[in-house]
């Protein structure tokens, strides 16, 4: 990757974890020109990021947070 052209998401879509990997699906980025590595780099930081605040907002009693245990 460059790091010349910005990181930005357009579309975001799902990952999902399981004990065989991390699938990434439906995310679309600024720039046609990222490679499927960029592509999953960016969006499983997307996904650290959304589990962080909503553990966050557990963690504080901020209007529940939405993370649920089957």
């Amino acid at each position: 990757m460059d790091n010349t052209a910005p990181l930005r998401i357009k579309l975001t879509g799902t990952v999902t974890i399981t004990k065989h990997g991390i699938q990434v699906a439906g995310f679309e980025l600024h720039n046609a020109n990222f490679t499927p590595r960029d592509h999953a780099i960016l969006a499983a930081s997307w996904a650290i990021g959304q589990l962080q605040r909503e553990m966050n907002k557990l963690i504080r009693g901020v209007d529940g947070g939405n993370i649920a245990v089957d």
